[in-house]
């Protein structure tokens, strides 16, 4: 089981000409080092940043640490988005490629306990009773114990199109890697983690 967490990223969002063209002018002024142009870039995007890495993670200790790696690499290396994709998918492929490294490097150590998604409940939703978020907050664990036992590229594979709601071939874009891989990945991210689930909730590491 994965939670209902499914938050498309921006990069399959219509974007109509006028967008374009405002996304176009912001990275011409990035480009020509315009500090509050860097500024709107940072606000524009940061939470979205913030949302694809813990979703991916779920862990919140070094969230802000890594948005702001996220954002020095988009910074350092704007010169070469090309604009043949979305700024925000673009934004995205970073956001993976930093928490791969994440996942390579941390220690085996167990998570702090994930209290949810990264994103605010809607306005006018309903407000859950405590045993409710109780049982939420378990199956989020649950969940998240379960990807810990996931090498990281399955994990990421797996999160991408679970939860984020990507399609082989976005994933497949963004990642870097050929279609079949990504079905490859994905096939095999999906029986190790429910066998995890169906094991044990508490998931031997």
């Amino acid at each position: 089981m994965l939670l209902a967490m499914t938050s498309r990223p921006p990069a399959a969002d219509a974007a109509g000409a006028k967008g374009g063209a405002a996304e176009a002018d912001l990275v011409r002024r990035c480009r020509a080092g315009e500090r509050a142009a860097f500024d709107e870039l940072y606000r524009a995007h940061r939470r979205m940043v913030a949302a694809n890495l813990f979703r991916v993670l779920g862990d919140r200790n070094e969230l802000d640490d890594l948005v702001q790696e996220v954002f020095v690499i988009a910074f350092r290396g704007i010169d070469r988005f090309r604009g043949d994709a979305k700024l925000s998918t673009w934004l995205y492929r970073i956001c993976v490629n930093v928490a791969l490294g994440r996942l390579r490097t941390r220690s085996r150590k167990p998570l702090p306990i994930p209290l949810g998604d990264a994103t605010p409940e809607p306005e006018g939703a309903e407000i859950e009773s405590p045993e409710r978020q109780l049982l939420r907050r378990e199956d989020v664990a649950r969940v998240y114990r379960a990807l810990d036992t996931l090498a990281p590229k399955k994990r990421v594979v797996l999160v991408m199109h679970e939860i984020e709601g990507l399609d082989i071939k976005e994933i497949a874009a963004i990642v870097g890697a050929p279609l079949v891989t990504v079905r490859t990945r994905l096939h095999y991210a999906r029986k190790e983690f429910y066998r995890c689930i169906a094991a044990d909730p508490e998931v031997t590491r």
